[in-house]
């Protein structure tokens, strides 16, 4: 089921420029630019939800609330991804996140302006970040769908990687960018450098040549039977199965512990905004450092040994960041925690790109994404939950027993080797 995605031919002329064997996908002009736009893009995305979270903390003292605001930027995943993989299959992927980056920057202004006005309740944010949560929904298929696009599938996996590290970059400097504002100068601007960032991300979808390429014969059918297509693709194959039951661990159990740093800062390690961005600062920090790594040995290494290792070692952070008692240790286990979770999170990312076709790779993310909308918001709003009544280290415990379980059961059915098809 896997092929040979269509890309630019004249893409393996444009390496003429020598790159460093871990960042060697940003030898190609097209990903150079839609990488760069990214990580400035991200790091105002990321500098938003850092003082979102930190002000609502602050406001409501409580962990549901927090974990709320996040429910309703992931959960239109679960509504709308059918209908942002159909059309990232049928349409022009370029011109698909040219419109909704557009859309994503008038979204943030008006938080912005809402914010400047002094009208921001807390249920004002709420509906703000749903309506970036339904922009969202229709624009991450398309981002995460248009690398095998931009680079040979020589560069594929790095191009993956590179794709994942520069949210982490993002997660590195956004929070403590956002923690040094709400210290200093307070929220709004934080939310006017999200909005102003999308401009460089526009301009670099602008310049850019490839990702203008339709699978137009997808488009015949409608978005339900694309959907049921993905559907049976995905359960047609052993690997795919297993990088989403992974992704099915960490959307429930681990990516919702970034998502709770504000109730850790608050009510735990009992410390302010600029230990707060410091603390979400050093998880990118960790996840950049290994990334570095990871680049390095990709070509060496089997994906299912580093899948592993990452399920592995986001379990052990988990239960370190539960037992942590001072903000030194707590910013060591987050950069940990950052790793592992990069390292997983880019052996799934892989494995949907290389083994899902061109023609239905569009649907296949969306699908893979939907689970992800799916999982968060019940790890999110549950943990949340949960965090006000048994308290944050208890949850974290639980995480990390749920990593445990998974590696078990994956190693049990011998399901990681199956990762490593089309490599």
């Amino acid at each position: 089921m896997t092929d040979v995605p269509v890309v630019d031919p004249d893409l393996e002329l444009e390496l003429a420029t020598p790159f460093p064997h871990s960042i060697r996908a940003l030898s190609v002009r097209d990903f150079r630019l839609f990488w760069t736009g990214g990580v400035i893009s991200s790091i105002g995305n990321n500098m938003q939800l850092a003082a979102l979270g930190w002000v609502v903390a602050v406001a409501t003292e409580s962990a549901l609330r927090v974990t709320l605001i996040t429910f309703a930027t992931v959960v239109p995943l679960l509504v709308l991804g059918p209908a942002g993989g159909w059309l990232a299959d049928r349409f022009p992927k370029r011109r698909l996140l040219m419109a909704t980056q557009t859309a994503m920057m008038i979204q943030a202004f008006a938080l912005w302006a809402v914010w400047q006005a002094d009208a921001a309740s807390y249920w004002v944010l709420v509906a703000l970040s749903l309506a970036g949560g339904i922009l969202t929904a229709f624009n991450i298929t398309s981002w995460q769908s248009i690398v095998p696009e931009l680079v040979p599938r020589t560069l594929l996996q790095n191009a993956v990687m590179l794709n994942s590290t520069q949210f982490n970059v993002a997660r590195a400097a956004g929070p403590m960018l956002a923690g040094l504002l709400l210290a200093g100068a307070g929220a709004g601007w934080c939310f006017l450098v999200n909005a102003l960032s999308f401009g460089v991300v526009l301009a670099a979808l602008l310049a850019m040549r490839s990702g203008s390429r339709a699978m137009r014969t997808s488009g015949q059918r409608g978005v339900m039977q694309g959907f049921m297509d993905a559907l049976r693709y995905v359960r047609r194959s052993p690997g795919l199965m297993t990088a989403i039951t992974a992704h099915s661990a960490h959307a429930l159990a681990g990516a919702p512990i970034a998502i709770l740093v504000p109730v850790l800062a608050v009510e735990v390690l009992d410390v302010g905004a600029g230990a707060f961005g410091l603390l979400l600062g050093s998880f990118g920090v960790g996840a950049v450092l290994v990334a570095v790594v990871l680049g390095n040995i990709d070509q060496r290494i089997a994906p299912s040994r580093i899948l592993a290792w990452g399920i592995a070692w986001s379990a052990i952070s988990a239960v370190l960041l539960a037992v942590s008692q001072n903000l030194v240790t707590g910013i060591v286990v987050m950069a940990v925690y950052g790793a592992a979770y990069v390292v997983l999170t880019s052996m799934v990312s892989t494995t949907i790109q290389r083994q899902s076709t061109d023609e239905i790779r569009g649907r296949v993310t969306s699908l893979w994404l939907m689970i992800f909308g799916t999982f968060f918001p019940i790890g999110v709003i549950g943990q949340g939950a949960l965090a006000d009544v048994i308290g944050l280290r208890w949850v974290l415990a639980i995480d990390g027993a749920v990593f445990v379980a998974v590696l078990v059961l994956l190693t049990a059915c011998r399901a990681l080797p199956s990762i490593d098809r089309g490599v």
